[in-house]
């Protein structure tokens, strides 16, 4: 069995209204489907959706604080006086700086800008740095993409006769900084709100910039919609029009920096959407800030000389190749750990020796999605560590380690995310407030979250049809997902994985079609799915794939669950080490067998004999070794030891069913023979009677075994003597004899049936009886 990560929802849908949208404007079904369930149901809300232009844009003067800012900005550039825009290290961060930057000098303003380091002045203000900057003759401050927090920083500055402009979007405390002027979309509420309280700090500076310049800002929508996406920001209202404006800039002519970044990742521009911001653009830039000068960032953005923007971009590749190495090295370490750790704790806490700061939060995003458990990940030097906390849905990391700020040096964050510093010593209790935060939310009992599914298809319905109209709703992001499709599989095929065992690909067999399938992040299942299921679903989003010219479309996984345990067939005929390395139980019959081979089960694999096997609640791919006694056995095995997957070895080093069975004769000829000859050594002679027999031995020790039972031999120290007129006995029933046929038909049902006929076979003994 492989469980659904999500809880999947079949979108209930208002269908007269989607009968409506079809009918009346002529919208195709998937759109029309897609457009009500995002509650889009009139014309002219479709019309503003489908169609996000420009003229949907609210007038930037309406934005709280803009006109304040708006004067005291113009009053810099007309005095020439000395503007330092100070930004944040993040993707929107350096976009909002770009932003900010480009207007002020279109418009012949004194202006330079600052990015913070993450790892020296940190997020938001910092009273040092104003310190410098002043003495360095700053005359105003403009921040963008953070500064609501700073109340003792811009009070300091006012102390010195400083001017500043906070431009933010972050949640507004209870005490504001007292600044010439605050531009925030959520600043006012009732009457004077603005209209869209979502946009990025990229958006508050495109709106600064289009109202210093008296018109939408157009010619750095692309950057506005870059810090957008990679804010993960609500894709709906301005921000759908800003994306899809800004997308559209990009594939048209995209400026040095972006191009130069597209082209060292290896992507044309004319094809780019906002899964590449996200994917590509954004995760490049925000390495920048994770491992070096995030002046670089903003410097790229800004450049309009494409062979300055080359080198840069070249900068900017090696350092996300290190991003990605870390990731890869402390995310293997981290899992270890976990695997390591026997207490299963329900809030994962991991520490490193000098692991990357600046990957940690990637790490414990990694670390969720693969255990899905609230996850803190730490770097230590030995005295303190430092790091980032990532959650699930329903439950609060912020409020529990809020109360026990005692235990920390530096601590901040929110209900999904933190980062922390604290003395070494401290983790241990930092473990024990987790846990107790667990129980209090009843962490266990949250359900998984929820895949919103938009229908049912099959591998016929992905074409270009589908796809090009599915583009029709695009850009696609935060609550405005890409439509998810069920498709309901009969088989798996060509199951193959990619990057070192991370992902997967495979073709699904439906009823109408063949369907290529990509699964990110689900290369552990390859083994699993190599299996039978008795029923296999997948969810994922249409994606279109072109290669050497041929364009094909695929199914993107991004959750997949099937019914019954995976059967792999793993039979052999030859027992050697190699195959007992796979990541398995190793589930021994035989208690000799199990001495002498488990010390050769690999280290990702355990060794465990039959009767310790229902200690177990649960097993991973459950590989058994050696026959059983019996169907019997197996059976129980199966019904009350869950795994996810059964892969029989099935091993027999003298196989019953190749055996020749004993005819009358051969009993009548062996009989002969022990009446004929006394004290006949086994251990010494027995391949010579078998020879002089001429038949095999394994049929003569059966036979053997059998006279021993009927009492027509004695065997006492290994030799073999017949005894004097025994009595008549039916051979076929001695239990030796007996147990010789069902082991034959044992090993013919278990050993010498089909894939197909053992699959059907461990299924039916697999079911729990009603």
């Amino acid at each position: 069995m492989i469980e659904a990560k999500f809880r999947w929802q079949t979108d209930d849908l208002d269908q007269s209204a989607v009968q409506q949208l079809t009918t009346d404007y002529d919208l195709p079904d998937l759109v029309a489907k897609y457009a009500v369930n995002q509650g889009y149901d009139t014309p002219e809300s479709v019309q503003t959706f489908l169609q996000p232009t420009m003229d949907q844009l609210y007038d930037a003067a309406l934005l709280p604080g803009m006109q304040a800012a708006i004067e005291r900005l113009t009053q810099a550039i007309e005095q020439g006086e000395k503007i330092v825009v100070y930004g944040d290290y993040d993707v929107d961060g350096m976009s909002s700086t770009a932003i900010m930057v480009w207007a002020l000098e279109i418009l012949g303003a004194d202006v330079t800008y600052f990015v913070p380091s993450r790892f020296d002045q940190g997020y938001g203000p910092n009273l040092e740095k104003y310190q410098a900057l002043v003495a360095d003759g700053m005359q105003l401050l403009v921040t963008v993409d953070n500064g609501v927090t700073g109340v003792a920083e811009f009070a300091w500055l006012k102390s010195q006769g400083i001017d500043a402009i906070i431009t933010d979007h972050h949640e507004l405390p209870e005490q504001l900084p007292d600044v010439t002027a605050i531009v925030h979309p959520r600043l006012e509420a009732g009457d004077d709100a603005y209209p869209f309280g979502e946009l990025s700090g990229a958006g508050v500076a495109f709106k600064v910039a289009s109202a210093l310049l008296e018109a939408p800002a157009d010619e750095v929508i692309d950057l506005a919609a870059l810090g957008t996406v990679a804010d993960v920001m609500p894709l709906i209202s301005e921000n759908r029009v800003i994306t899809a404006q800004g997308v559209a800039a990009m594939r048209e002519d995209a400026r040095p920096g972006i191009a130069a970044i597209l082209a060292s990742a290896g992507q044309n521009p004319e094809e780019l959407n906002a899964s590449s911001i996200g994917f590509t653009i954004g995760p490049r830039l925000n390495a920048i800030g994770r491992l070096a000068d995030p002046m670089l960032g903003v410097q790229l953005l800004l450049s309009d000389d494409m062979d300055e923007a080359d080198q840069l971009a070249k900068q900017v590749e090696t350092l996300n190749k290190d991003r990605q190495k870390f990731v890869e090295e402390i995310t293997t370490a981290a899992q270890t750990q976990l695997v390591a750790d026997e207490t299963q704790h329900q809030v994962n806490v991991v520490v490193g020796a000098e692991w990357h700061e600046g990957v940690l939060g990637i790490v414990a995003s990694r670390l969720v999605d693969a255990t899905g458990k609230p996850t803190i990940v730490l770097t230590s030097d030995g005295v303190q560590a430092k790091g980032s906390a990532r959650s699930v849905p329903g439950f609060d990391l912020f409020t529990p380690l809020d109360a026990h700020r005692e235990l920390f040096d530096a601590f901040g964050g929110h209900a999904s995310a933190a980062g922390m510093t604290l003395k070494l010593d401290q983790i241990a209790e930092l473990q024990k407030v987790l846990d107790q935060a667990a129980d209090d939310q009843h962490l266990a009992d949250v359900p998984q979250p929820e895949l919103s599914i938009l229908g049912n298809v099959t591998g016929r319905d992905f074409n270009r049809e589908t796809y090009d109209t599915l583009q029709i709703l695009a850009p696609f992001g935060e609550q405005n997902p890409e439509p998810l499709f069920q498709v309901d599989v009969q088989m798996l095929q060509q199951i193959k994985t990619m990057s070192d065992g991370k992902h997967l690909r495979f073709t699904a067999v439906t009823t109408q079609g063949d369907l290529p399938v990509i699964g990110f992040g689900f290369g552990e299942l390859a083994n699993q799915l190599a299996g039978r299921f008795e029923k296999i679903s997948l969810v994922g989003t249409m994606s279109q794939n072109t290669y050497r010219g041929m364009t094909t479309y695929q199914l993107m996984l991004k959750d997949i669950k099937a019914e019954g345990s995976s059967i792999m067939d793993w039979r052999t005929s030859k027992l050697t080490q190699q195959v007992l390395q796979q990541p398995a139980d190793y589930i021994f019959f035989d208690e000799r067998l199990y001495q002498q081979l488990s010390p050769q089960v690999g280290a990702n694999g355990r060794a465990i004999l039959i009767e310790d096997a229902f200690n177990y609640t649960q097993l991973g791919t459950m590989a058994l070794v050696d026959l059983p006694d019996s169907l019997e056995q197996l059976q129980e095995l199966l019904q009350f030891v869950p795994a996810n997957a059964i892969a029989p070895i099935f091993y027999a080093k003298h196989p019953s069913y190749l055996q020749k069975v004993p005819t009358k004769a051969d009993f009548g000829k062996v009989f002969r023979f022990v009446q004929s000859y006394q004290n006949v050594n086994l251990s010494g002679q027995f391949k010579q009677v078998a020879q002089h027999l001429q038949m095999d031995p394994n049929m003569l020790n059966l036979i053997f075994k059998v006279f021993l039972e009927a009492n027509f031999v004695t065997i006492e120290n290994g030799f073999l003597n017949p005894v004097a007129d025994p009595e008549t006995v039916n051979l076929t029933e001695t239990e030796t004899f007996k147990a010789f046929m069902r082991r034959r038909e044992l090993e013919k049902q278990l050993i010498y049936s089909s894939t197909s006929e053992l699959e059907q076979l461990l299924s039916d003994l697999s079911k729990q009886e009603n």
